[in-house]
This record gives structure tokens, sequence and C-alpha cells, in this order.
């Protein structure tokens, strides 16, 4: 008896969390909903593939697997192209699984010509790699956004040009 009364315990507390992660979920998805509305932008719940096959040309969007686009908003801001949403995939597998979660945005301006780059919070991985020769751009002046980002780009001196003291500093005071 004592068995049943703590496993339907436990159960209990994981469907409240589950259920709990779910009404967190939906309130985000309509606090953006209400966002994209208020910028005139279109909003969307779920991709229904389109947008995952465009940015499929973008590393970020070939990492690991169950790869899943939502809260998509599009629209254009100073008549720039821009769309924001939330992505998520897992690497690994069993214990080592990991879920990775971020809001992404994708703005489509070639007056901006900005050169290509990549930039991440640095994570153990991106230290694993660079003892393997991956090489992230650090700057001397900046050695808290140093530490606390990934920065990659094809032109070093272009990514450079365009992470300024006041780029860098932005980021220094956001991690």
């Amino acid at each position: 008896m004592l068995v049943l009364i703590v496993f339907c315990a436990i159960a209990a507390v994981f469907i409240g969390i589950y259920l709990g992660v779910q009404y967190l979920n939906r309130k985000r998805t309509q606090a953006l909903k209400s966002l994209a509305a208020s910028l005139s932008f279109t909003f969307s719940e779920k991709d229904d593939g389109s947008l995952m096959a465009l940015m499929s040309v973008f590393h970020l969007f070939s990492q690991g697997y169950g790869r899943r686009i939502t809260n998509v908003f599009v629209g254009k801001f100073n008549l720039v192209p821009v769309t924001v949403m939330d992505y998520k995939y897992t690497t690994g597998s069993g214990k080592s699984s990991h879920t990775w979660e971020q809001t992404v945005l994708v703005m489509d301006c070639e007056k901006l010509q900005l050169p290509r780059f990549i930039l991440h919070p640095e994570s153990i991985f991106d230290k694993i790699g660079s003892v393997f020769g991956r090489k992230d751009i650090n700057f001397d002046t900046a050695p808290v956004f140093s530490k606390r980002y990934f920065l990659r780009g094809d032109d070093e001196a272009a990514v450079r040009g365009l992470f300024n003291t006041r780029v860098l500093g932005y980021f220094e005071q956001r991690p």
C-alpha cells in the first residue's frame, strides 16, 4: 500500500511539472503573439516546414535531431525583412542527451553588408574544439566578452571591425 502511495505521489509531481511547463509555454506563446501584433508582424505557432528548409543553409539548423521551429513572427522593421523564431533541437542520446532551446533573429538586409559570423555563448564544447584547432576570435581589449562568447567568421578582419568597443561593451553588459 505504501509503495502505491509513493508511486502516486511521484506521478503527481511529474504530472504537475509537465502541466506547469505547458502552461508557461502557452503563456509565452500568447505574449509573443501579442508582441507580433503590436509590431504589425504575422505570427504562427508552428513552422509548416518551409522556414526550416530556408534556414537549413545555416550551420545552427543542421545540429542534432528533433529540430523544431515555433513561435514565428515575420514582418518588416525599418523596411528590413525580419523573422524571429524559437528553435529547439536535441543532441546526444539517453542520459547524455541535451535539448537546446533558443530564440533566433534573422534579418535580410544586403545594405548592412555584414560579414558572415557566428556568435553564441561559449560552451565547454567550444573550449574542447579550440584544442583541436577550432578558431575563436578573441579581443585583448574585451576579456569578459572573449571569455563569455564564441565568435567565428570567414573574414576575421571584417568581423573584428564589426565588433567595435561599443558592440563588445553591449555584450559584456548582457551575458
